[in-house]
């Protein structure tokens, strides 16, 4: 895929597809909270899916399928989860189980499982284990030598398809000592497997994404061949680290999505609704909420997308993009589905209201993205413990690097997840580039005039301020007693550090992003600093809560912007895609 006109043009077709969520169709939200209610796996909207040929969209084009650039899946898997987030996971736990062998596998294991998915078999990937959970260098399942290849006993636990699937990625121990270098990936082909030699353990009952496989299940002795080894016997962690990458960017749709029709059932309610002889929406409290919380979406589409970016142009960085975007994201965009629920009042309390009753769904299924494929605590420790090199770097990332990542119109090199590095050793793109940022929103501050002059100039203010914060996340960081690097790489402290920065590296991707994409986002409804300006106050709430940058006027161009997207059926993304009932359905 190449840029924006013609991504759009894909979410676009899928849009046609799937139709009007709020008419009788397989990805409806009735049929969301149908499968919900009822706990049932969703099979006929993945079928509705598989009829457009999404799950081509996780093969490579090299395999026979038409997975170009990570960000075109980010998009296509936020528009399903906007409709239902369960529908989503189940969608993506098969394209997320086939990354391990695009990263390590042979050309014929490639082109081989690409061809199941795109004819519609499942996968899992049986990392966790109920005794380990995170700590997959404690995992038990095993593999041992056998003439041609191996058998593989154990338990693997909270696997999403772990009941469903046709084939079973397993990242299991191959040298009994463990270590780095102790594990393997295997593929199992469930049906090749006698009965008795696998029990499937019962699914569990969630809170939310009620409808998904969430289960597991016992190999005892399975023979598996060595043609089913995916790489070379012991590179199972390295792999699973790449594979980990883009898993977690792209976890990141699903809460976009949610939060997409939180944003958008919200604005419903409060253009229509009448209180106190004002619509809500017209009430300064109401207005400030929504206008903060689309602020929101679009900061978590500029982290997200920039991360799905950097897979490709900074491989090397890829370990820390995506392991920011998994913390922030999520976390931030629970928030402001709780904050819409406020504005929404009782209506998001009802389950079977016929327009707003998927709130409540949408509401609990948004917390699984923090957890799912590692989780908050997990991405935080990743950030940290790469801390002292990311803030110690100083060097300038190269101009051309950095528009890439921020040019969400430039073409990107070739996806080779191969190419990710496991740890990051150097600094962090995005931030090493937020001095230019600065100086090129200066010199458009000269030149422009009225509002958008003194917008520009906020953003820079705000962008200094940043600047401020980070120098203090600095020096609080050599401040940290290092008596062993097991209590320094364990401190409360440290983690309270790291998640700072997740939120000053999403400041300056803000502030890179309005520099490198103001060109295509002339004559849009989110042209011009106001966006910029909108989702920097957000961020620098999470420094001082109280603290305003806009006045009340820009206030209410944040709100007009939020009405136009809202009532021209587009996305609450920089993007601004056209939603089904706009696009001719």
């Amino acid at each position: 895929m190449a840029g924006v006109t013609e991504l759009a043009a894909l979410v676009g077709s899928l849009e046609r597809h799937l139709g009007d969520p709020f008419d009788d169709l397989p990805l409806s939200f009735a049929s969301a909270r149908a499968h919900d209610e009822r706990e049932t796996y969703p099979h006929l909207p993945l079928a509705y899916l598989h009829a457009w040929s999404a799950q081509d969209y996780a093969v490579p084009v090299s395999a026979g399928g038409r997975a170009v650039d990570v960000q075109d899946s980010l998009a296509l898997v936020t528009q399903v989860a906007r409709r239902d987030a369960a529908v989503a996971m189940a969608m993506c736990t098969t394209s997320l189980s086939y990354m391990p062998i695009w990263v390590a596998g042979t050309d014929d294991q490639r082109r081989h499982y690409g061809q199941r998915v795109m004819a519609g078999a499942k996968m899992c990937w049986g990392l966790t284990e109920s005794a380990h959970g995170s700590d997959v260098l404690a995992n038990a399942m095993s593999a041992r030598k056998a003439d041609g290849g191996y058998l593989v006993s154990g338990e693997k636990w909270l696997i999403g398809n772990g009941t469903l699937a046709d084939h079973l990625v397993l990242f299991v121990r191959t040298a009994e000592r463990g270590g780095p270098g102790g594990f393997s990936i295997l593929v199992v082909d469930r049906h090749t497997v006698p009965a008795h030699q696998i029990r499937p353990l019962p699914k569990q009952r969630l809170h939310g994404v009620r409808g998904v496989d969430t289960s597991g299940f016992r190999l005892t002795d399975v023979y598996v061949p060595s043609s089913a080894l995916v790489g070379a016997e012991g590179r199972g962690l390295e792999i699973t680290l790449k594979s980990s990458h883009s898993i977690r960017v792209m976890v990141t749709a699903l809460a976009q999505g949610c939060a997409d029709t939180a944003l958008r059932l919200t604005t419903d309610f409060a253009v229509t609704r009448t209180v106190f002889g004002q619509r809500v929406i017209d009430l300064p409290v109401s207005r400030r909420a929504l206008v903060g919380c689309f602020a929101d979406l679009l900061i978590a589409d500029v982290v997200g997308t920039c991360a799905a970016r950097s897979l490709q142009v900074v491989p090397e960085q890829s370990s820390v993009f995506s392991a920011v975007a998994k913390h922030f994201v999520p976390s931030t965009l629970e928030r402001t589905v709780t904050e819409l629920a406020a504005v929404l009042g009782a209506r998001y309390y009802l389950r079977d209201h016929p327009r707003y009753g998927v709130f409540q769904k949408l509401k609990r299924d948004l917390p699984i993205t923090g957890f799912a494929d590692g989780n908050s605590l997990v991405n935080l420790k990743n950030i940290a413990l790469q801390l002292d090199t990311l803030l110690g770097a100083r060097d300038t990332p190269p101009t051309d690097r950095a528009r890439v990542v921020f040019d969400w119109d430039a073409d990107l090199p070739e996806y080779r997840p191969w190419a990710a590095e496991p740890f990051h050793r150097g600094g962090d793109d995005v931030l090493l580039s937020l001095g230019t940022s600065l100086e090129s929103l200066r010199e458009r501050a000269v030149t422009a005039g009225g509002p958008e002059a003194d917008r520009l100039v906020r953003c820079v203010r705000l962008g200094e301020l940043f600047i401020g914060q980070l120098a203090r996340v600095m020096a609080e960081l050599s401040s940290l007693p290092r008596r062993s690097a097991r209590e320094y790489g364990q401190s409360a402290e440290l983690f309270d550090l790291a998640g700072q920065y997740t939120v000053l590296h999403a400041a300056a991707a803000c502030l890179g992003h309005a520099v490198h994409s103001a060109g295509w986002l002339e004559g849009t409804p989110l042209a011009g600093a106001l966006p910029t300006l909108l989702c920097l106050e957000r961020l620098w709430h999470r420094f001082e809560p109280h603290r305003r940058f806009t006045t009340s006027s820009d206030v209410e161009a944040g709100a007009d912007v939020l009405h136009t997207l809202h009532a021209t059926g587009k996305s609450f993304g920089y993007r601004q895609f056209s939603l089904a009932k706009e696009v001719g359905t």
